[in-house]
Formats: structure tokens, C-alpha cells, sequence
């Protein structure tokens, strides 16, 4: 719907500005070790500064992010006759396509890095991809393992912080009762 975007890691976003119908259908045509996230454009910069290189791969890091260069946006009227072919790809060069399924007409924005080409072109695979149809991170498992891992070592380090903040809590008991 208009006011929603797509992420292929953290290299392109497609938002869908306007649109002449209530839905288009989009399917992301990338490697199966990028991570993908579908939710709101009003918050596409900040979870894009917050998740970049850490849930949205490629970049492997957040720091790798700014070597990459300028961060540009890149505007494409679409067009097409049916929802339930795709009608046109929109074509990142080395990274992947989004393909569109819409009936009516619409306004998307490529987000991308400076030198990096995106093409417009007839729809290369006709048939829709319904299992993408779902907000939220779509995450490669390499990736989902390691945030679980991060996530797992961080929990272990505060309550390993919560366990010494209690017993100092009680040795401050012990030396007030004696």
C-alpha cells in the first residue's frame, strides 16, 4: 500500500509513494542470504540507521554502510493491467529486482547507494510470490543465528550484572544487621 516500503538488506528500499489502486503486489527477486524487511516508509531512515550491517545484510556491518557513498533516492512512474501477473521490474544492478503487480498506475522511489544502476523493464517472471506477502524481517538464518547468539550473550551478561548487583544489595544487608 502507499506509505510502505521494502528493504533488500541494507542496499535498497523500494518505497511505494502514491498509487492509483488501494494494493500493488511486489515481489523481491534477491539471494536468499539477504535480509528483507516490509513495513511503513515513515519509518524506513530511522530503522534503516538503526538495523543497517546488524538485521539489514548486506553491508556485514554498520560502519561498512558508510564506505558505500551517498544514499539516493531515484523516482519511477509504473504502470500495469493486472494483479495477478507482475508488470514490470525495477532492476538494482548486483543486488536483485523487485518486481510489480498492480492494475492502475503508481509512483515508487528506489533508495540506493550513488553509482549504482536501477533499470526499469518488462516483468522477467510473470507469476507473483505470495509467500513475501508479510510485514517484518525476513531474515537469511546465518543472520537470525547470529543476532540470536548476540542477543543470548547480552541477556547471560546482564543477569550475570543483576546477580552481582543482588548480592552486593545483600552483603549491605549483612553489614547493617550485624
Amino acid at each position: 500500500q502507499a506509505g510502505q516500503s521494502v528493504h533488500i538488506g541494507g542496499l535498497t528500499r523500494l518505497d511505494l509513494l502514491e498509487a492509483s489502486v488501494q494494493t500493488i503486489y511486489v515481489t523481491v527477486w534477491a539471494s536468499a542470504n539477504i535480509s528483507l524487511h516490509l513495513g511503513k516508509t515513515e519509518n524506513a531512515e530511522e530503522l534503516r540507521d538503526k538495523h543497517v550491517g546488524i538485521r539489514l545484510q548486506p553491508p556485514v556491518a554498520a560502519e561498512r554502510a558508510t564506505e558505500l557513498g551517498q544514499w539516493t533516492e531515484r523516482r519511477i512512474d509504473v504502470s500495469g493491467v493486472s494483479w495477478d501477473v507482475n508488470s514490470t521490474d525495477i532492476a538494482v544492478s548486483g543486488l536483485g529486482w523487485y518486481s510489480l503487480g498492480l492494475k492502475g498506475n503508481a509512483t515508487v522511489a528506489v533508495h540506493t547507494f550513488d553509482g549504482i544502476d536501477v533499470t526499469q523493464r518488462d516483468a522477467m517472471i510473470l507469476h507473483r510470490a505470495k509467500f513475501l506477502e508479510r510485514p517484518g524481517f525476513l531474515l537469511p538464518i546465518a543472520i537470525a543465528n547470529a543476532i540470536g547468539e548476540e542477543t543470548r550473550k547480552k541477556n547471560e551478561r546482564l543477569n550475570a550484572q543483576q546477580q552481582s548487583d543482588d548480592d552486593d544489595d545483600d552483603d549491605l544487608s549483612d553489614d547493617e544487621s550485624a
